[in-house]
Parts: structure tokens; C-alpha cells; sequence
């Protein structure tokens, strides 16, 4: 597989395995930006802006604006978010 065959594909992912049971996953995709959230799939919870697990509401009606805002990233903030998240954990 060329490089440029693997750059089509990464640009059509829509989900990153970061460990075990948790996954960056992309939820939207609007105006050509990509929504992504950092999801413990075992678990059904999603890793917010404070570093906090909390439930995945299991539809979209029952998301409100403030659970998105806290909980829906840019795909580069999703990822620093994570190091970060990853990082704090491992010294507690």
C-alpha cells in the first residue's frame, strides 16, 4: 500500500484505538469538521474537559449542549486531552 493510499484511508477513519477498552471516536462530521469524542467502549462512558468519565446518553436527543461542549473535540484537542488525561492518571 503507497503512502497516499494510506493517507485516503486515515482520512476516512473514523475511530482510534488508544488502549485497551477507550477509542477516539469520530461522532459528527459538519461543514468538513470532524466532532471527536475519547470513548471507554466496556464501559459505555466518555472521557469530558475535566478529566471526568461520565455516561454516553444512548441517544441524541438526550445529549444536550452542554454535554457536547464538554465532551466533543476537535480532533487534535481530543488527543491532547487524552495525553493529558493519560498522564495525571499514571502519577495518581
Amino acid at each position: 500500500m503507497t503512502t497516499e493510499e494510506k493517507a485516503e484511508w486515515f482520512d476516512v477513519a473514523t475511530r482510534f484505538s488508544l488502549g485497551a477498552n477507550i477509542n477516539l471516536v469520530m461522532k459528527s462530521r459538519k461543514d468538513g469538521i470532524s466532532k471527536w469524542a475519547i470513548i471507554d467502549t466496556k464501559n459505555n462512558k466518555v472521557l469530558n474537559s475535566n478529566f471526568e468519565w461520565e455516561d454516553e446518553p444512548p441517544s441524541a436527543n438526550s445529549r444536550d449542549e452542554a454535554f457536547l461542549i464538554r465532551t466533543r473535540f476537535d480532533f487534535e484537542t481530543a488527543v491532547n486531552l487524552f495525553q493529558q488525561f493519560k498522564m495525571f492518571s499514571e502519577e495518581g
